[in-house]
């Protein structure tokens, strides 16, 4: 099936502090440029509601599928459920270990969520935070990626953690997003690994930033392998590192004591922005988490690269009233934006 051109975007998103418990539901807003953002709905009105499981839903990630249709994978957890965040808020020790997805086949009608299992089988799983999904075209299949803390460890298990903090980042694969098979242990570092992000590009590298101790971003050929503590190799068949926003960049205020979840996404080609030569071909955005202050998005016009001429911090974006936290941008066709916009606007 052929992409079909995009000249808009979709944002799909949760919203605010956990202070109510539609902050932790999923809300559209749109763009026809990538810069100027208008929400759909008002905080309290969600686009789409998850009232199973742990009855919220957080960390959306949408996806266009090759075969047609849409997909959005997400986290299965409430804070605001939970009492707020806390020492015995239990979110990573007593958490959902499945995934809420939901199916569209324009963007206008979707299915009823369902709660997938995905990381029951991880010892001891607290729970499954951030997933994303990617479609695979040589293998043609979905790669699930999500966060999961082991509590506790099994003798024998390629699952356990081995290095320091036992929150990991786990993988598995599916044809359908309805049946996946069993986990696979992705990335495990001395430091918390989660909010991995991931984009193909057409070359056949595959790039991913992840929060570790900074936002890291790696690139591959084979998507699969496994990773411990950042390494640059001349292998393909490895992830190595590129750096990170605070080694490209130089500010420290970029590392993981401030931003998390990172996200991925291309411009349409008539919203590249040309930057002292320099075509922005790929977005990143980190959410401001420690000061409360909503998305900062940056621009890259090579993902291989730690030459700071080929990132910038893209100030010009206006992202709408609503405080957006941790969710994902999807190009879509103008025929897309509007139906959007006609089935979802209040």
């Amino acid at each position: 099936m052929t992409t079909p051109k995009t000249e808009a975007y979709l944002f799909v998103h949760f919203i605010g502090d956990e202070k109510t418990p539609t902050d932790e539901q999923l809300y559209f807003a749109l763009s026809r440029d990538g810069v100027t953002w208008h929400d759909l709905r008002p905080a309290g009105k969600p686009a789409l509601t998850w009232l199973g499981g742990e009855k919220g839903t957080r960390d959306p990630h949408i996806v266009r599928d090759p075969n047609g249709g849409f997909h959005i994978v997400a986290t299965d957890l409430s804070i605001h459920y939970r009492g707020g965040w806390g020492p015995h808020d239990g979110a990573t020790t007593n958490g959902s270990t499945g995934l809420v997805i939901w199916d569209s086949p324009d963007l206008v009608h979707w299915s009823e969520p369902r709660l997938v299992d995905v990381a029951s089988k991880i010892p001891g799983a607290g729970m499954a935070w951030a997933p994303e999904a990617n479609w695979d075209p040589d293998k043609q299949q979905w790669i699930v990626f999500w966060a999961t803390k082991t509590n506790v460890d099994e003798p024998g298990s390629p699952l356990n953690n081995e290095l320091g903090d036992r929150t990991n980042m786990y993988y598995a694969t599916s044809k359908n997003l309805v049946t996946f098979s069993d986990p696979v242990k992705w990335i495990d570092r001395k430091n918390s690994v989660i909010d991995s992000t991931m984009l193909r590009d057409d070359d056949g590298w595959w790039y991913r930033a992840s929060k570790d101790s900074e936002i890291t971003i790696e690139r591959t050929r084979n998507p699969y392998a496994s990773a411990y503590e950042v390494l640059r190799t001349d292998d393909p068949q490895a992830w190595s590192y590129v750096g990170s926003l605070t080694s490209i960049l130089g500010n420290g205020r970029y590392s993981w004591f401030y931003l998390e979840g990172p996200e991925l996404f291309r411009y349409n080609d008539a919203d590249i922005k040309t930057i002292n030569g320099h075509e922005m071909k790929f977005g990143l955005m980190c959410d401001q988490y420690a000061e409360a202050k909503g998305y900062l998005p940056f621009r890259s016009a090579n993902l291989a690269s730690s030459d700071a001429a080929d990132w910038a911090v893209a100030d010009d974006i206006n992202f709408g009233e609503l405080k957006k936290r941790h969710g994902a941008i999807l190009p879509i066709t103008a025929a897309e934006y509007d139906a959007v916009e006609a089935a979802f606007a209040l």
